[in-house]
């Protein structure tokens, strides 16, 4: 058996403390915003899988990426590549993001790919990055906020919530 030490792991997963994880995430995008490329880059973060089963969305058709279908064994469910899966978490980071915008466009991983494929003006790899939705939505490109980079409350890690912390979205 693979044992994982989750009591010291950034990543998030049950049964380690995910404030260790989120802190090591905010240390990540503290070091982004300090750094000379904040001011022309973009920072993307993004799980790499749900959170659990309490997602109440279902995972909505996607365009699928050739005509390969899938190489299924005998007991497999019968699927396909043409859905997503749970929905997770995506956080940018820009300067020129929409402050305080939250996107309610249903997207998969490769949006990202089709956004650097829009920026650099190549043509998609698949047919799904090419179907892609860009995430221009996201970007207001004529007004950056460059005045001060946000700073960001420490995130504690000792397990314990300080709700002193906490603010609504927006204020």
């Amino acid at each position: 058996m693979l044992y994982i030490d989750r009591a010291n792991s950034l990543d998030e997963h049950s049964p380690g403390n995910i404030q260790t994880g989120a802190a090591n995430t905010k240390k990540l995008i503290d070091a982004f915003i300090s750094s000379p490329a904040y001011m022309s880059s973009v920072f993307i973060f993004s799980y790499d899988e749900g959170g659990g089963l309490y997602d109440h969305v279902f995972p909505p058709a996607m365009v699928p990426p050739d005509n390969i279908p899938p190489n299924l064994q005998p007991g497999d469910p019968i699927a396909g590549f043409d859905q997503a899966g749970f929905r997770v978490p995506l956080i940018v980071v820009s300067p020129w993001v929409k402050p305080h915008y939250v996107s309610h466009v249903a997207r998969d991983h490769t949006s990202i790919l089709k956004l650097i494929e829009t920026r650099f003006n190549v043509p998609g790899l698949t047919a799904r990055d090419a179907a892609a939705d860009n995430m221009l939505e996201l970007f207001d490109f004529s007004a950056p906020n460059l005045a001060t980079p946000p700073t960001l409350p420490a995130q504690p890690v000792n397990g314990a919530c300080n709700f002193n912390l906490e603010k609504a979205p927006g204020h």
